[in-house]
């Protein structure tokens, strides 16, 4: 009797241990870990460079129509020939060849800069020419020297950085203004600024043109011939520069 009461807790004991649910097994290898990317900033505004600006000028239906060849074509000038200009270093200032161009930086104090070319301009023709200012002071002015020294004198077309422009004459005796000075239809003042200007030279009568848009008409009682140039001159104490290129002369 006394060793059945043994038996009975033994029986519990071993009942119990196979109760006892087994150990689940170790992980053979670690759960990948997920990384989360940084979110790109979105930048709102972008910086971009600056780029001059882009003229749309008015068509004119009277215009000349320019041709993608050379009929018609007097001279091209794109200023990589550096023998057609005048070149020179003064107390004026400096006319010297650029990239494609010519500039004329003139010093301040009211002084006066040319360069004349190679180019004869006929009494008949249609000229266009680019005439930037990339320095200058409104009361500056630059422009065009048309048929220099001929038996009807020097015509000069002046443009101020005030966005003004005027036409006159030089002579012996003096000189005329045969234009006054109004405002330019479509003309960049000041600096920096970019222009296309036009001459027409066609049947007695002279039209000078801005970026496309006509600015006046001249009648010419004459037929003058005579060398192209272009001039500068500071109307303060403050330098100026002007930048010529693209240069093409076509018949009327």
């Amino acid at each position: 009797m006394k060793s059945i009461w043994l038996v009975v807790p033994l029986v519990l004991l071993v009942s119990a241990c196979q109760a006892i649910p087994e150990s689940l097994p170790e992980p053979t290898s670690a759960l990948p870990t997920r990384t989360i990317e940084p979110t790109a900033t979105i930048d709102w505004f972008p910086r971009t460079p600056t780029l001059p600006p882009v003229l749309n000028p008015t068509p004119n239906t009277s215009l000349p129509t320019r041709s993608s060849d050379a009929e018609g074509l007097l001279v091209a000038d794109y200023f990589s020939d550096t023998t057609y200009w005048q070149t020179s270093s003064t107390t004026a200032g400096t006319s010297a060849y650029d990239a494609n161009a010519i500039t004329l930086a003139v010093n301040g104090g009211k002084h006066n800069l040319s360069s004349l070319s190679e180019h004869l301009l006929p009494t008949e023709f249609f000229l266009e020419i680019n005439l930037d200012t990339l320095m200058c002071s409104p009361e500056d002015q630059y422009g065009l020297i048309l048929w220099n020294n001929s038996q009807s004198g020097t015509f000069r077309l002046w443009l101020n950085c005030a966005g003004e422009v005027k036409f006159e004459r030089v002579l012996p005796t003096g000189t005329s203004q045969l234009v006054s000075w109004q405002t330019g239809r479509k003309l960049q003042p000041g600096s920096p600024a970019f222009n296309r200007i036009g001459v027409w030279s066609r049947q007695g009568e002279l039209e000078v043109l801005i970026n496309g848009t006509s600015q006046f008409t001249y009648l010419l009682y004459s037929e003058p011939q005579g060398e192209l140039g272009v001039i500068a001159q500071t109307g303060g104490d403050l330098p100026m520069t002007i930048r010529v290129s693209d240069l093409e002369i076509r018949e009327p």
